[in-house]
């Protein structure tokens, strides 16, 4: 039986207190929370054993949220007022989470005798299942997690999360970061777009896409996204407290609401914002053009003007100069975390495109591919994570690889790109320590009029372990820090 936190906490504050705190909290995160659905909820807690999560959770759960907004700022929330048990001791130490207890799990990866498995290099004997490519040991936890989503076993799931966030999270190194920064960090380690891939290209499985369904892994994908936030979550209320964790997630003004860590409800509101902010902008686009068809004065025209006047030049002429719309070339890295912001920004200029001669849309991980027109197809729903499936993103194993990136999108479509086009990449820049592929990457800033960088990341982090934001700065017109609608509407205002 799940304990709702641990005992030390129930001995320093009542349930009573405990769940008034949470009551506020919905209230601070925009879930509209009545007296009367406070009694309604107390009454439901009478009925229900305090001690099982499930049955707590579920009490609260039918008594308090009413609209499928609030799920994700509800389950947020309770997850930071009401951890589960910590069970190490020690400073910044987390238990196991009692879900799913990770006791063993490190045996499981790497039996006695084994080793930590084969160095990054070499050969893995044949006949592992869907092991093909993994030779680290962060990839025998990959090929475990692999095994777990191909047979929906979720408590599996559950203790590899726990076991990702110990391995990969850094929580005692930098605990004053927020859960995003340490999702960040964890996804980076995990790619769950290589997991898709590998799970539908198993040659030893052929029938595996066929038998799960594209979808339900998908589906499965995102549940464990979900469990590592969860695990997250517990972890760092118990590290620097509920009180200081539950202030990460006030209500903010929707402008300022950051892309990368946005919850379901922020990310639907921000969606619904495109089509009137997208309407807006294309208005500004359209009178910045207007003011440029006038050039410098025509000094001869005016004084035949001023003739009508009495001399008077009231009516100065301009000559016209053509003011035409441009080539949008986008590339768009949908890797990890930053797939958020890769998906609002294309939903964004996409919405725009009639202000624009020419729009074309490219998505990448390791291998890149044009998705515009699947994107059309879509018109003014675009299935934007159904477009990224179908396309043909992950070319190796499935971790960034912008310089792969850049001279395979230089091969293919290069000669498209001319002095009319302007180039946006949108991206962090973290390339794995892999070559950077400048060559191809000057090349297009030569070919194209304009070219245009917008990382998603706070410009602190730039530079930082595997990100080289400088290293292709110098070859952009401009580099754009782009984490809020209102960073990105300044923007696409000023670009367009």
């Amino acid at each position: 039986m799940d304990q709702i936190v641990s005992t030390g906490q129930w001995g320093s504050r009542s349930v009573e207190t405990s769940l008034l705190e949470f009551f506020h909290r919905l209230r601070q995160a925009g879930v509209p929370v009545s007296m009367v659905e406070v009694l309604d909820a107390f009454a439901a807690l009478a009925h229900v054993e305090l001690a099982d999560r499930s049955q707590f959770r579920a009490a609260l759960f039918a008594t308090l949220v009413k609209r499928p907004e609030d799920q994700q700022a509800f389950t947020v929330l309770f997850d930071v007022c009401f951890p589960l048990t910590a069970a190490r001791s020690g400073p910044g130490a987390a238990g196991p989470d009692p879900d799913g207890p990770l006791d063993g799990m490190e045996d499981d990866l790497h039996p006695p005798g084994s080793g930590p498995g084969p160095p990054v290099g070499e050969a893995t004997a044949p006949g592992d299942e869907g092991r093909e490519g993994l030779h680290s040991p962060g990839d025998e936890l990959l090929a475990a997690l692999l095994d777990a989503l191909r047979h929906g076993d979720e408590a599996a799931m559950r203790a590899l999360a726990g076991l990702a966030v110990d391995r990969y999270g850094g929580l005692e190194a930098q605990p004053e970061a927020s859960e995003r920064y340490y999702l960040y960090r964890i996804l980076r380690q995990v790619e769950l777009y290589r997991l898709l891939a590998m799970a539908l290209g198993d040659s030893h499985d052929p029938e595996g896409a066929a038998r799960h369904g594209r979808e339900e892994l998908a589906r499965r994908i995102e549940d464990f996204r979900r469990l590592l936030a969860e695990q997250l979550r517990h972890r760092m209320a118990v590290s620097v407290g509920a009180a200081q964790l539950a202030e990460l997630y006030r209500e903010r003004q929707l402008e300022d609401v950051d892309f990368l860590g946005a919850n379901a409800g922020q990310l639907r509101e921000l969606r619904q914002a495109v089509r009137p902010l997208a309407r807006k902008l294309a208005s500004r686009a359209a009178q910045k053009r207007r003011l440029r068809r006038r050039g410098r004065l025509d000094v001869r025209r005016t004084v035949r003007r001023s003739l009508s006047s009495g001399g008077v030049p009231v009516d100065p002429a301009f000559r016209a100069v053509r003011a035409s719309k441009p080539d949008l070339y986008v590339l768009a890295d949908v890797s990890g975390s930053v797939i958020e912001f890769a998906k609002f920004t294309l939903s964004l200029l996409h919405a725009m495109s009639e202000e624009f001669a020419k729009l074309r849309s490219f998505a990448f991980v390791d291998g890149v591919d044009e998705v515009t027109g699947l994107l059309d197809q879509g018109g003014h729903r675009m299935d934007l994570r159904g477009a990224f499936a179908r396309a043909k993103l992950v070319a190796d194993d499935g971790h960034s690889d912008y310089g792969n990136v850049f001279r395979r999108f230089a091969e293919r479509y290069g000669g498209d790109v001319d002095s009319r086009s302007t180039l946006i990449v949108m991206g962090d820049a973290r390339n794995n320590y892999r070559d950077p592929g400048l060559e191809a990457f000057g090349d297009l800033a030569r070919r194209s009029r304009r070219l245009y960088w917008l990382n998603p990341e706070p410009e602190d982090d730039w530079d930082t372990t595997d990100s080289i934001m400088s290293v292709y700065g110098p070859a952009c017109d401009r580099v754009f820090e782009v984490r809020t609608l209102r960073q990105l509407t300044a923007c696409v205002d000023e670009i367009t």
